[in-house]
């Protein structure tokens, strides 16, 4: 999703201001230091990873180099998240690991692998196949407002926010908190009572097993 065009759609994050940096002195190199420490690396096709995290700048997957220009407008930060993942289809990977495995027990001429051996020959697959399909990426914008502490990330993804969120506390040494409605309420702050109701609230359970509709034919 894109921050400068497109449909708006966003999920928000809150940053803890007890915890977030002042946006004071050199607080812009401070920050250009940080991610020029994380920036977005290239899957290797030989190596272990099957998929990597790292920021990039706004619009332009391929540039992980960061000048303040680029980076801040105004009070807001922006910059590009990047997820690239290895998708081998399953089906092709299956289909070549079985003509390696016939290979390879023809030329040592036997008729069984050792499931080391198997495990061994679909990696062997697995790293051939990478070098010839070129990894999914996956690019999603964030803008973060320093002065409110609150993190605009565009997409709805659960697991994409949830990867972003692991690297940007690497990255800043923060703890990003989801909106949700106890975290917004606390955000805009609670009386005792208020807190109390909270503690206080059981989930409501709307379908239960006397009451959810049954499937045709079933008794």
């Amino acid at each position: 999703m894109s921050l400068f065009r497109g449909s708006l759609t966003y999920a928000r994050f809150f940053v803890d201001p007890a915890l977030s940096e002042p946006t004071t002195g050199n607080f812009a190199d401070r920050f250009l230091e940080k991610l020029a420490a994380h920036p977005f690396e290239p899957l290797d096709p030989e190596g272990e990873a099957a998929e990597r995290i790292g920021w990039c700048r706004v619009g332009e997957p391929f540039e992980t180099s960061f000048i303040y220009e680029d980076l801040f407008f105004n009070e807001f930060m922006n910059i590009g998240f990047r997820l690239d993942r290895w998708v081998v289809p399953p089906s092709l990977l299956k289909a070549k690991t079985r003509e390696a495995e016939t290979a390879y027990l023809a030329k040592k001429g036997r008729e069984r692998l050792t499931k080391k051996e198997k495990a061994e020959l679909k990696d062997m697959v697995s790293k051939k196949l990478r070098k010839q399909l070129a990894p999914t990426t996956r690019i999603v914008d964030l803008s973060w407002s320093l002065n409110d502490g609150v993190v605009r990330f565009f997409t709805h993804s659960t697991s994409v926010g949830a990867a972003m969120s692991e690297l940007f506390r690497t990255t800043f040494g923060v703890t990003l908190i989801p909106e949700a409605p106890y975290t917004t309420a606390a955000r805009l702050g609670l009386t005792a009572d208020e807190e109390t109701a909270w503690v206080d609230l059981e989930p409501t359970i709307l379908v239960t097993e006397e009451t959810a509709p049954r499937e045709r034919g079933a008794r």
